[in-house]
């Protein structure tokens, strides 16, 4: 206890930064109690610094939790806006997305007849996506007719489209970038746009030959369909394309793949 005693006012003391004073005297090596107001001062002293520390540390539990809740706020706003940006994943091979704009690719490559493709776009989903190949198909001055589909990847893609050289050319001068990615890759006959590596889009794009295409989702962007209408090639094209003898390393098609003309169907423009 004395011991105690002995430790426990230095500290009081250094807290409070009084003067040097203390309670207790050594005499005759006996400890003698000096019963004055200075050890009374020391202890209300101690008291108010207690109260102090306990209003200091009520008023910043309550800032922190002011800051802590416009935080919270803040990032539930953030969050939402981000969910808004990024609107909804569309599975197509379980609710596809509505069809707004028809467009077709005749295309003629070996000893076949040329076929028709016709590709359905979800303008709806992917406005600007939609417009750019909107545009490449209506053989204005920059168009698809005359070009290739200038590689095969029997099991993933067929990649065509590639205006002017191997890099491919928008319908504008802008940069494009890709409206979204909220449509996965799980349905073969989706075609998405080619990406370069700024991550803008611009002519050239792929149509998956597999159902699962899952490699391509949240990194490009899926925007319309190979449709199955009558009296065209639909996937049989497609199938029929990603059969050709490729060239390595680029898997470029041995015989040229040719996109002879293109079009936008009448009141879809």
């Amino acid at each position: 206890m004395r011991s105690s005693l002995l430790l426990l006012f230095p500290v009081v003391l250094r807290i409070t930064g009084v003067a040097a004073f203390s309670p207790l005297k050594q005499r005759n090596n006996n400890i003698i109690r000096h019963n004055v107001s200075p050890s009374t001062k020391l202890f209300a002293s101690e008291n108010n610094i207690q109260l102090d520390r306990r209003s200091f540390a009520t008023k910043s539990i309550a800032s922190i939790s002011t800051v802590a809740s416009a935080s919270a706020a803040l990032l539930s706003n953030s969050q939402s806006a981000l969910a808004d940006d990024e609107g909804t994943i569309i599975d197509p091979s379980v609710d596809p997305p509505k069809i707004t704009n028809k467009v077709y690719l005749d295309i003629k490559f070996g000893n076949y007849k040329t076929k028709r493709m016709v590709i359905g776009l979800f303008g709806d989903v992917m406005p600007k996506t939609t417009e750019n190949f909107l545009s490449l198909c209506s053989n204005g001055d920059v168009s698809y007719a005359g070009t290739t589909f200038y590689r095969v990847i029997s099991d993933m893609t067929i990649q065509g489209g590639a205006i002017g050289s191997s890099s491919g050319k928008s319908s504008s001068s802008a940069v494009l970038q890709p409206d979204n990615f909220n449509i996965k890759h799980t349905k073969a006959g989706l075609v998405s746009a080619v990406r370069n590596k700024n991550g803008s889009i611009d002519s050239r794009f792929f149509i998956q030959t597999k159902d699962d295409a899952g490699w391509a989702d949240e990194r490009y962007a899926a925007f319309g369909i190979v449709l199955e209408e009558e009296g065209t090639g639909g996937m049989d094209v497609v199938k029929k394309i990603s059969k050709v003898d490729v060239k390595a390393p680029q898997n470029n098609p041995k015989d040229p793949v040719m996109i002879v003309g293109c079009g936008v169907f009448e009141g879809h423009k």
